[in-house]
């Protein structure tokens, strides 16, 4: 039996609205309202995610900190190895790195992402090997690093935490990561899909499922008025969309289909966002969000822990964006002590 645990994380758009002090606060303040960990998007154009945990971590001394999510292509995963092991001698050994395969900046910098499962193993395997100590070659089909090495003391097995919605990169993480975080999935349905795939690759890999870390990332607005609340949290469904078209397996898990309408705004790759969140359906915000009272998101987390999730992390979304305490504190105060209250054995 383990505990089940939440955490908080920013979405990429308040690395724009919030200066970094405001994001350290915001990290101060989910510790002192028991969250067990803290994530800052790697969002380019936007404040530096290692400068934002840097500063995050000189104002907590609990809390777990975490990207969410830095990638293999934009920059080279030594220099994130480099990166996460500096945070984590900061922080006293807290920092997680979430890997996924990323799409911010990539067209501004004439970087094509490429093969992303082989580049997120690659990735894996030189961080790790970097951070074990001595020099390192490494010729792989996208990643090559020669013989070079991390130049101060680094903690050998940082968690390396592989977040992904897509059936190829779930099973990767089921293979190779310490943890695996199922992405924008808040149904038993689709989250039993995405649990049933990291099962998949640890078999492959002769692992245990217990042995991985289970968590959802969840897009969350909680308000009194559920309808605010539900068409704030098509925001972030929004970004899901446009990060996977073409590819929707998940919500095919959960019996989704895209409607043509909204098929072709996502097909413009640069659509209006009124728009856009307008075209969701309801059911997508059922299966891919949690919208409304604190008693209804309790509810809905309650069924998603039962499918086997471990570390909840909510994405907050509020009705006011510049007020993400509006969504935070309430959970903390309302929804996990429902939760708990229920009693799940994790």
């Amino acid at each position: 039996m383990s505990t089940l645990r939440f955490g908080a994380g920013l979405l990429g758009h308040y690395s724009r609205l919030y200066p970094v002090v405001r994001v350290a606060d915001l990290a101060a303040r989910c510790e002192r309202l028991g969250f067990d960990s803290y994530w800052v998007a790697d969002q380019r154009w936007m404040r530096d995610v290692w400068v934002s945990l840097a500063a995050s971590a000189q104002r907590t001394s609990r809390i777990r900190l975490g990207t969410r999510v830095t990638d293999p292509y934009v920059r080279h995963p030594a220099l994130t190895a480099v990166a996460i092991a500096s945070l984590d001698e900061l922080s006293g050994g807290r920092a997680i790195l979430g890997l996924g395969a990323g799409g911010s900046g990539f067209q501004q910098m004439g970087i094509e992402r490429r093969k992303p499962a082989t580049a997120l193993r690659e990735a894996i395997e030189l961080i790790r090997r970097l951070l074990a100590g001595g020099e390192v070659e490494y010729a792989g089909e996208l990643v090559s690093f020669r013989r070079g090495a991390v130049e101060f003391a680094t903690r050998p097995d940082i968690p390396i935490v592989v977040v992904a919605r897509g059936p190829r990169i779930l099973e990767l993480g089921g293979r190779v990561a310490d943890g695996v975080m199922v992405a924008s999935m808040a149904s038993p349905a689709a989250v039993h899909w995405g649990v049933g795939h990291v099962e998949a690759g640890a078999k492959q890999a002769g692992r245990a499922l217990p042995a991985i870390e289970l968590s959802s990332m969840v897009y969350t607005s909680i308000s009194e008025d559920g309808a605010a609340a539900r068409h704030i949290v098509r925001r972030g469904i929004a970004a899901a969309l446009l990060g996977s078209f073409p590819s929707f397996d998940f919500l095919t898990a959960s019996g989704l289909t895209v409607p043509p309408e909204l098929w072709r705004l996502l097909e413009s790759r640069q659509p209006d966002y009124l728009r856009l969140m307008a075209a969701i359906p309801d059911s997508f915000v059922d299966h891919l969000g949690l919208a409304g009272t604190p008693a209804q998101c309790a509810a809905q987390i309650e069924r998603i822990v039962e499918a086997g999730i471990r570390h909840v992390v909510l994405a907050p979304l509020p009705v006011d964006e510049t007020d993400v305490e509006s969504v935070i504190v309430p959970f903390a105060e309302q929804v996990i002590p429902r939760v708990r209250a229920a009693g799940i054995v994790v």
